[in-house]
């Protein structure tokens, strides 16, 4: 009776100290995930740049000028007819594009009204909107990237 006793409760000290364990772990986990989150939040808020100085990085990989301008020159590079029209529609807000409005070009040949675009590369967005492929590398993670253990 005895050794029954003395097996039963060390049955349940190995049960609680697992248990115990288990919760300790969810714990140190969930406080280290607390910790590396706010440390990089933190670094990247520090070299965080303004946004005139990131809308001045986008001019290089996507300079702003007329749908006018634009449409003159990459017709003429694609070889096509004075029969085909330049309706462009921004794929952003879903807008017509009108010829003297200044527009942004992506290297894949999309081209977006120039505030369209500028919000959506602000918002860290660095693929186009329409086919996702990258026009921009960042040189600091995005806002939403963050690192989760479990």
């Amino acid at each position: 009776m005895a050794d029954d006793n003395n097996l039963k409760t060390s049955h349940m000290a190995i049960v609680l100290g697992i248990g115990l364990g288990v919760v300790l772990l969810i714990v140190l986990s969930l406080v280290l995930t607390i910790v590396i989150n706010r440390r990089d939040r933190r670094s990247f808020l520090r070299s965080r740049k303004n946004p005139d100085e990131r809308l001045a990085s986008l001019d290089a990989v996507s300079p702003t000028r007329t749908l006018e301008q634009w449409w003159t020159m990459t017709k003429g590079k694609m070889g096509l007819s004075e029969a085909v029209d330049g309706q462009f529609v921004c794929a952003v807000c879903l807008e017509q594009v009108d010829r003297s409005e200044e527009i942004r070009e992506l290297r894949c040949l999309h081209v977006f009204h120039r505030e369209c675009l500028e919000k959506w590369f602000l918002g860290d967005h660095y693929n186009c909107p329409l086919c996702h492929r990258a026009y921009f590398v960042a040189q600091t993670p995005p806002r939403h990237d963050y690192v989760w253990m479990v």
